[in-house]
C-alpha cells in the first residue's frame, strides 16, 4: 500500500521538490530496483501470457523488457527481492482473515527472476524484509543515485532520492521525489516526517479515523508529534486500539536491511547467448522477439555496419579514391597544344 496520499500532498505542499526527468538524467546512474513492485506492476497491468508448457511468463517477459531499457539507457540497475515482511504488516494485513499476500510472486518463484538478471549482467541483492528499506540504504549510504519504487514508503525510510514512473513510456513523465527538500518545504525533521506518514496511513498500523492529509499536515505543523496531537483528537473513540505508532516510527527508523556497505555491487557484459536459450529455448518466449530486444543493447553494431565495417577495413578492401577520378580533369586547348609541340612524334 506505501503512504496513502502522500504524493497527492507533496505535490500540493512541496513544489520544486518533485522534479520531471528524462530518462537521459540517469545515464551512467546507479539505481536500486525495488523488484517486487515492478512484478506486482508485471502481473496487474500485462495480460497474462502463458508459454507452450502452460506456465505464466508475464513477470519474465516484463522484466526482461523493463531491464533492457534501463541498460539501454546506460542505467546501472541493481535489484532487491522482498524478504519477510514485519510481523504487523502480516497481522494488518490478515485481521480480516484473508491472509497476508505477498507483493508479486513469492521466493519460489524469484529463482527464474533472479537467473534472467544474472544472465542480463545485473547485480541482485536479497532483502531480509522490506525491499524499498533496503533500496532506501543503498541510496542513503551513497551505493545508489536513486531508488526505483512506486511504494512512497521508501521516503520515510531515509531514501533522499526516489524515482517513479521510470518505464519505456515517453507519455509518462519519470518523476523525481527529493527528500532534503522535502523536509525543507514542510519545515520538518525526518522524525516528524514519518510521524506525518504514520497519521496518512501506512503499512504497519491502521490509522486515525477523519484525519485527513490536510488536518494531519496541519496539526504535525502545530503540535510536532503524534504524542502531541493525540490529546487534541475528539473524541477519542477515533483513535482505534492497534493505532500501533511507536512500533511503525522504530520500523521506518530503524528498519531490517542488508549491510549494504559490505556489498560487492557489479554490472558484467550481458551473456546473450545465454539469456537467448533460457528465455526462447526454456521458456519459450517468442526468439525472434528476444533477439530484437538484445540487439537494443548495441544498435551500433547492427547487421548491416558490421558488414560494412568489415569490407572497408578487410584485405579485399578497394584503395580509397580522390574526386579526381570521379570527375576527371579535362586539358585546355593551349595544354593541348603544348603537348602537342613538345612530343617527339611531332611533325616540325
Amino acid at each position: 500500500m506505501g503512504i496513502a496520499h502522500l504524493a497527492d500532498l507533496l505535490r500540493d505542499e512541496t513544489p520544486g521538490a518533485i522534479q520531471s526527468q528524462p530518462p537521459d538524467h540517469y545515464r551512467g546512474k546507479i539505481l536500486a530496483v525495488d523488484a517486487s513492485i515492478l512484478i506486482c506492476q508485471f502481473q496487474s497491468a500485462m495480460p497474462a501470457l502463458s508459454n507452450r508448457d502452460g506456465d505464466n511468463i508475464s513477470v519474465l517477459q516484463g522484466l526482461f523488457n523493463r531491464t533492457v531499457y534501463m541498460l539501454e539507457n546506460r542505467m546501472k540497475p541493481v535489484y532487491v527481492f522482498d524478504g519477510i515482511p514485519p510481523e504487523c504488516k502480516r497481522a494488518k494485513v490478515s485481521k480480516d482473515g484473508v491472509g497476508y499476500v505477498r507483493k508479486g510472486p513469492g521466493p519460489e518463484r524469484h529463482g527464474d527472476l533472479k537467473k534472467l538478471l544474472r544472465l542480463l549482467g545485473v547485480p541482485v541483492i536479497q532483502a531480509p524484509s522490506e525491499a524499498e528499506a533496503t533500496c532506501a540504504a543503498l541510496v542513503e549510504k551513497g551505493r545508489a543515485w536513486g531508488a526505483v519504487t512506486e511504494d512512497m514508503d521508501a521516503l520515510p525510510f531515509g531514501c533522499t532520492r526516489l524515482i517513479r514512473n521510470l518505464k519505456a513510456d515517453k507519455k509518462k513523465n519519470i518523476e523525481e521525489y527529493n527528500l532534503p527538500k522535502i523536509l525543507e518545504k514542510l519545515k520538518m525533521t525526518r522524525e516528524q516526517f514519518i510521524d506525518l506518514c504514520i497519521l496518512l496511513g501506512c503499512d504497519y498500523t491502521s490509522k486515525i479515523k477523519g484525519l485527513g492529509e490536510k488536518k494531519a499536515i496541519k496539526m504535525m505543523q502545530k503540535y510536532g508529534t503524534i504524542e502531541g496531537i493525540l490529546p487534541n483528537i475528539i473524541p477519542e473513540d477515533r483513535i482505534p486500539p492497534d493505532f500501533h505508532y511507536r512500533e511503525a516510527r522504530k520500523l521506518f527508523l530503524k528498519p531490517n536491511v542488508v549491510d549494504v556497505t559490505s556489498l560487492n555491487l557489479e554490472w558484467k557484459k550481458v551473456d546473450e547467448d545465454k539469456v537467448l536459450q533460457f528465455l526462447s529455448g526454456e521458456k519459450h518466449l517468442n526468439r525472434e522477439k528476444v533477439r530484437r530486444a538484445l540487439q537494443k543493447l548495441h544498435p551500433a553494431e547492427t547487421p548491416r555496419k558490421r558488414k560494412a565495417k568489415s569490407k572497408a577495413s578487410g584485405p579485399s578492401a578497394e584503395k580509397q579514391k580522390r574526386i579526381s577520378d570521379f570527375y576527371p580533369a579535362k586539358k585546355s586547348a593551349n595544354q593541348e597544344k603544348s603537348s602537342t609541340e613538345s612530343s617527339p612524334t611531332s611533325s616540325r
